[in-house]
Formats: structure tokens, sequence, C-alpha cells
């Protein structure tokens, strides 16, 4: 399995929004939507803010293939649910989002609408 770059890590953290473009199975890519991620020892998290039916995120869940663009590149990605997520990694996924993007947008992103929405996304 691929792992992140310290690079790749460290500009996940620091940017503010991405595009995610879920990708079909043959690759061609689907319309993208800008995104807030979260990002901590390794491990890279999203949330769609606003539920499991945006287009985005029930696509890239049903093909597990997505790309993160932004101005500096793009990385692919596979999405993963997590619902074995513990609760530790759970709160600090809520306090990182409340941390990077303040109130009061980020509120939102960790009500049951979001939070039961997050997914992990592992570079490919």
């Amino acid at each position: 399995m691929a792992e992140w770059t310290s690079e790749q890590l460290v500009f996940l953290h620091e940017v503010v929004e991405v595009r995610i473009t879920p990708l079909q199975a043959g690759g061609t890519p689907w319309p993208g939507r800008l995104i807030w991620v979260v990002q901590d020892s390794g491990r890279v998290w999203a949330r769609s803010w606003k539920g499991a039916d945006v287009e985005w995120y029930r696509r890239a869940r049903e093909t597990g293939r997505a790309r993160l663009t932004t101005d500096d590149g793009a990385f692919d990605v596979t999405v993963e649910l997590r619902p074995d997520q513990d609760t530790t990694a759970a709160a600090w996924i809520d306090a990182e989002f409340l941390r990077k993007y303040g109130d009061p947008y980020a509120k939102e992103m960790n009500l049951p609408l979001a939070s039961e929405t997050t997914v992990e996304l592992l570079p490919v």
C-alpha cells in the first residue's frame, strides 16, 4: 500500500480547500467539488458537509477512487468509509476541523449529517 509523502502531508495539513473529483472505473472523472481535509499521523480525512446524498460523496464511495486537485498539483486516492473509527479518532477529527477551519462553518462538519460521512483518503 502506498503512503503519503511528508511533503504531501504538510501540504494537506495547510491547504484550505481541495477539489475532489470522483473517478469512474476507467479513470474518467465525474464533476468535482471543493472540500475540506484534515490530516494527522499519516492519515487524511474528509467529510461531506451536506451528507451522504451529495454527488461527489456518492460517486467516490461507489468507485472508491478519486483525485484531489489544488493549484499545486493532484493526488489520486482511494476513498474508504471508516465505520470502525474509534471514538478517539472521531473526536480528533472533530477537533481538527474546528481548529483548521474555525467557527461558524466547521461546527456543521461535526454534526451527524457530515460526521457520518467521514472517509479516509489513501494515496494510490
